[in-house]
C-alpha cells in the first residue's frame, strides 16, 4: 500500500509515534517512539533506541500498528502491517539507518530499526471534526494551545 503526501506531511508534523505490538500470547504493549519516518512510500521506520519488549514482540508476532498525531491539529494516521526488526547485514538496513541517523544527528544511538509495512492505513481525527463539521484546523490549534498552555510565538504584537 502506498502512503500519500498527506500521510507523509502529518508524520513530519508529529513529534512522537506510538508502536503497538503484542506478544505471542496476545499481551499488548504500546510505547512512544521519537525517531521515525515514512520510508519508500510503503512503510514507516523507527529507530530501536531502547525497546527490547517491542523487538521481542515483533520477533514473536510480527503484526504491529503505528499511530501518530499532530498534537495541535489533532489529525494523524494509524498504519497497520507486518513488522520486522532490522540490523547490520539485513537487506535495506544501511539505507534505513542513514535516514534515521539524519533525524538523530548521532544524539540517540541505535543498532536496529523497526520497519512496519503499510497494509492498512486509517486517518485519525479528533471527535470534534466529526461532531462539529464546521471545525477548522485553526480552531483545533487554538483549542489545543489553550489546553496545553502554549503561547503563540508572535512577538511582533507584544
Amino acid at each position: 500500500m502506498t502512503l500519500d503526501e498527506h500521510v507523509l506531511r502529518l508524520a513530519d508534523e508529529s513529534v512522537l509515534c506510538w508502536l503497538a505490538t503484542s506478544s505471542v500470547s496476545g499481551q499488548p504493549s504500546v510505547s512512544p517512539k521519537e525517531v521515525f519516518a515514512i520510508y519508500s512510500n510503503d512503510s514507516i521506520i523507527i529507530a530501536n533506541i531502547a525497546s527490547p519488549n517491542s523487538a521481542r514482540n515483533i520477533r514473536e508476532n510480527p503484526i504491529a500498528c503505528v499511530s501518530f498525531v499532530n498534537i495541535f491539529t489533532q489529525k494523524g494516521y494509524q498504519i497497520k502491517g507486518a513488522a520486522r526488526c532490522l540490523g547490520n547485514g539485513d537487506d535495506g538496513y544501511v539505507e534505513i539507518e542513514g535516514v534515521l541517523l539524519g533525524i538523530t544527528q548521532g544524539k540517540f544511538p541505535f543498532k536496529t530499526a523497526f520497519r512496519v509495512m503499510a497494509a492498512e492505513v486509517h486517518e485519525i481525527l479528533a471527535p470534534r471534526y466529526r461532531l462539529y463539521p464546521e471545525t477548522t484546523e485553526q480552531d483545533q490549534i487554538s483549542n489545543a494551545m489553550d489546553a496545553y498552555g502554549v503561547q503563540s510565538r508572535d512577538t511582533c504584537n507584544q
